[in-house]
């Protein structure tokens, strides 16, 4: 071989050394930049950071909606703000790259953004009711997505990293072969020297310059070698990182599948072959599947498995996915629910991946849906009698109007009162009349057809929406049975009670009324039923409706009356049988209209206490009558009438205190009178109240004695000062026997209990003779004064005594008002 063929072969060698170290730099580079993108495989980690935060923000949430102790707003806001960084982080750095590259998981990113800040507001008013639901119900809708991107992002993770574990081994070996290479470079380079050594013998000058140039090489080669030792070092310290970075990433997978399988929602992810990707355990859970099945399977063979081992959720399963399949063809987004025979619901929400395939979320709502329904129902209903309410009732009358002027039908209203409910309630109890409504409402149901609408307006009104009415005499007849059937006798727990009912009808043909309009024609024949003795029925006339007018009219003149001076106290003499003397005065009050002239007792004080005004009304009352009476000799008494309604007034006793210090009148001369429906009220603190009375030294009388059914019991319980004899005893004593057999059983069994006795109403010398004989120890009435102004009164008995006829008899009303 000669010397020129030994340089060029030298050459080779030399330029292939070259050529090798150079590579080898590439290589090395390659290897560490291929080792940072193995040190930034974070992305798995980021997305199963904000699913956890996610859930955990959700859970404080519903934590602090039910009102536990052990979370605060402090600790909601905090994780909100967690959740603020975690989803900065998904929209910088790395993960960055991996939602390019998926527009859909960009988009959930982006939305994840607008409902942290949609619930800011909330968050910051958590306190006030409904803003943790309400931010609940903002998230709810990012669960089924962000779980879906958790599996995306980790997919794209272990994508990545298994490409640069490819590549790293590729360079290993690359990098390996590289060096071996060297090394038979070498070894040949060797051999070539000591097949020529003759002509390097001979060439001692050139060989010389070719051993410098090979030690030169060799030092290069040594360096190379070091650089080599190097690298397979650093390589080593990077397969070392990676294991950690994949051990890092085994827990974020583990962190991962808990926030998985604590989702409150079933999840399924399946790819574009209908093989399962994954699913949670509450997915199992809803559909009885086996946990152990690992993914991969196929969503049909999954389901034949549940079904072959007698799963109970196969069948609905099978259903759900068959909704599904028929959807999924438009390849949108949608949710839909699912609703079995035995009533078993789920809520399932469907979204299609990028890649052929679709995540969904499963939600058992069963109970929420009865919930609702319940909760509709009872928005609908009477929870004591279980009837239609108002609210029903209305919608109900609504569509029958409609329906009334499409048919051209005609159809009515009912609107029903229990009479001597209230006397139920008071006598015993609100139990044993709730006990009753109960036992009407089962009756009004019984009086009505199935197309015809019973309700419960409230209290003891009801109402009742018949349809398709011939003529009036269907709903005379319906009424009729309406009043024999509430009137019959009810038992209560071996009780004998005994109400009534009074109805109004309305009838309505064509639609040409509002719902409003005839529900008040339905109330005014109501109030003409009452006012025509109860027990009965009548038809709405629409004379009626200018009965309420002036009513209403009237109402409106009573508000002013007060502030514009129009009342007046008249007073009428109670005289002393004994003493032949005026022992006393009953204040009355008179209605000086200005345009009605002089208005009847009778006429205002029962609206009066209808509006609320007989309270103010009786302060004003009772502070005259003292005023006047404190300037009358001091032998003289004033009586003044006392309302049911001033004794629900807890202000009473300040009352009357406040009217006898003003006046400054002796409390002995005050003398207050009640009813028998005073103490129906509340009977152990209407007695309460009149013992406060008696202690202040006030006198106290029952009026209208003998009218109730429980008036001697009333004397066991309150030792009253006087009894006044109502004036229906004494007007009829000349015609009926009996009439004055009371009377005087009355006038005795007041001496016994040390008590006056005042018969009302006496108008002629007859009646004032036998009131005498009877034992009655005063009276009052026409046949000694009508009422006059105090500046009339004579404080004298006049001596020849005469009948006065007066415009209105004088009746006990409104206590409080004096009538």
């Amino acid at each position: 071989m000669s010397l020129r063929t030994l340089k060029l072969m030298l050459a080779v060698v030399i330029v292939g050394f070259i050529v090798s170290a150079a590579y080898i730099s590439i290589l090395i580079v390659e290897r560490q930049n291929a080792l940072k993108h193995v040190a930034r495989y974070n992305t798995p980690w980021h997305a199963a950071q904000a699913v956890h935060e996610f859930t955990r923000l959700e859970q404080r949430l519903s934590a602090f909606a039910a009102q536990d102790p052990a979370v605060d707003k402090d600790e909601v806001g905090l994780r909100y703000d967690i959740i603020v960084s975690r989803k900065n982080l998904l929209l910088a750095g790395d993960f960055r790259e991996f939602l390019h590259s998926a527009p859909e998981w960009l988009a959930v990113v982006q939305e994840l953004d607008k409902a942290l800040k949609d619930i800011q507001p909330h968050i910051e008013r958590l306190e006030q009711p409904g803003s943790a639901m309400a931010a609940l119900k903002v998230l709810e809708p990012l669960e089924t997505k962000l779980a879906g991107l958790a599996a995306a992002a980790n997919h794209y993770g272990g994508q990545r990293a298994e490409q640069d574990q490819h590549e790293l081994i590729r360079l290993h070996w690359m990098f390996s072969s590289l060096a071996a290479g060297l090394i038979v470079f070498g070894l040949f380079l060797l051999a070539l020297l000591g097949w020529h050594n003759r002509l390097l013998e001979r060439a001692h000058g050139e060989l010389r310059l070719y051993a410098d140039n090979f030690e030169n090489i060799s030092a290069k080669l040594e360096k190379t070698n070091k650089a080599l030792s190097l690298a397979y070092e650093e390589l080593r310290l990077r397969n070392e990182a990676l294991q950690m970075q994949e051990h890092e990433l085994r827990t974020q997978n583990e962190r991962f599948d808990a926030a998985l399988n604590n989702m409150s929602h079933g999840l399924c992810m399946v790819d574009d072959s209908e093989r399962i990707i994954v699913f949670n355990a509450r997915f199992a859970e809803l559909f009885g599947i086996d946990r152990t099945v690992q993914p991969g399977v196929t969503i049909s063979n999954l389901i034949d498995q549940a079904a072959s081992q007698n799963c109970r959720g196969a069948g609905p399963l099978r259903e759900i996915l068959a909704g599904q399949q028929e959807l999924m063809r438009k390849r949108q987004q949608f949710a839909f629910i699912h609703e079995e025979a035995d009533g078993q619901t789920f809520a399932i929400s469907h979204k299609p991946m990028s890649n052929g395939g679709w995540v969904a979320t499963y939600e058992d709502i069963t109970e929420r849906r009865q919930a609702e329904s319940q909760i509709a129902y009872m928005a609908h209903h009477d929870a004591l009698t279980d009837l239609a309410n108002r609210v029903l009732f209305r919608q109900q009358l609504e569509h029958a109007l409609e329906e009334t002027g499409r048919e051209r039908l005609k159809m009515a209203i009912l609107c029903l009162d229990l009479d001597r409910f209230k006397d139920v309630n008071d006598s015993l109890g609100h139990e044993t009349g709730d006990a009753l409504l109960k036992l009407v409402a089962d009756r009004l149901r019984s009086c009505i057809r199935q197309q015809d609408v019973v309700a419960r307006l409230g209290g003891d009104e009801f109402a009742i929406l018949q349809l398709a009415v011939d003529d009036s005499q269907d709903c005379a007849a319906l009424a009729s049975r309406i009043v024999e059937a509430v009137s019959r006798p009810y038992d209560l727990e071996g009780q004998e009670i005994v109400i009534g009912t009074s109805i109004g009808i309305a009838v309505a043909s064509e639609g040409n009324l509002s719902p409003d309009q005839l529900l008040k024609q339905a109330d005014l024949a109501l109030y003409r039923a009452k006012a025509d003795g109860r027990a009965t029925y009548r038809f709405f006339e629409p004379e009626m409706d200018a009965e309420l007018q002036a009513r209403r009219s009237l109402e409106i003149d009573l508000r002013k009356a007060l502030a514009n001076r129009e009342f007046e106290l008249y007073f009428q003499p109670q005289v002393n049988v004994r003493a032949n003397e005026i022992g006393g005065y009953e204040a009355l009050v008179r209605w000086r209209h200005p345009e009605r002239g002089m208005i009847s007792p009778g006429e205002f004080i029962p609206v009066a206490e209808d509006i609320g005004l007989i309270s103010s009304l009786g302060d004003w009352v009772l502070e005259q009558a003292c005023m006047t009476a404190s300037t009358w000799p001091k032998g003289i008494k004033v009586a003044v009438n006392l309302s049911p309604v001033q004794f629900r007034n807890k202000t009473l006793v300040q009352s009357v205190s406040r009217a006898l210090a003003r006046s400054d009148l002796a409390p002995d001369r005050l003398e207050l009178e009640i009813t028998e429906s005073v103490l129906l009220q509340d009977n152990n603190l209407t007695v309460a109240t009149l013992h406060q009375l008696r202690r202040m030294g006030v006198r106290i009388a029952m009026d209208d004695f003998g009218t109730g059914y429980s008036s001697l019991s009333y004397l066991r319980s309150f030792p009253f000062d006087k009894i006044k004899i109502d004036q229906s005893f004494v007007r009829e004593l000349s015609s009926r026997a009996d009439c004055l057999a009371i009377v005087r059983s009355i006038a005795g069994l007041g001496a016994s209990l040390g008590m006056s006795t005042v018969a009302e109403g006496v108008e002629t010398e007859d009646q004032f003779l036998q009131i005498t004989a009877a034992g009655c120890t005063e009276v009052q009435g026409y046949y000694f004064d009508q009422p006059k102004p105090a500046s009339e009164l004579v404080h004298t008995l006049t001596p020849g005594r005469w009948r006065v006829e007066a415009p209105w008899r004088e009746r006990s009303i409104s206590p409080s008002a004096g009538a």
